[in-house]
């Protein structure tokens, strides 16, 4: 599991219903923007557990997990992202499978 972002800047305010709420609008935001923009990627769940922010999914590239991971990490600075994205292998198979 890959860790991205960072913990709560020291001086940041405490963590109450606001700034849950807040983080979840901006998870949403990010959801469209990922979905929607550029990346097109429609297999990537994004959930807020507490202060934490994880995601799920899987992506055709590794460059496209790193994207997705550094966009979200930088977008919740001062939170704590998980990302498990894994890529799809998407190699041919190196054999004919067997049928019979």
């Amino acid at each position: 599991m890959n860790h991205h972002g960072q913990e709560q800047a020291p001086g940041a305010p405490a963590a109450g219903n606001d700034a849950g709420t807040n983080l979840e609008y901006r998870v949403a935001h990010l959801r469209e923007r990922i979905a929607g923009g550029p990346l097109g990627e429609l297999g990537v769940r994004l959930e807020v557990r507490g202060e934490t922010v994880l995601l799920t999914g899987t992506v055709p590239s590794a460059r496209c997990r790193d994207d997705i991971c550094g966009l979200v990490a930088g977008e919740l600075t001062g939170h704590q992202v998980h990302c498990d994205i894994v890529v799809a292998d998407a190699t041919s198979p190196d054999h004919a499978e067997d049928l019979a």
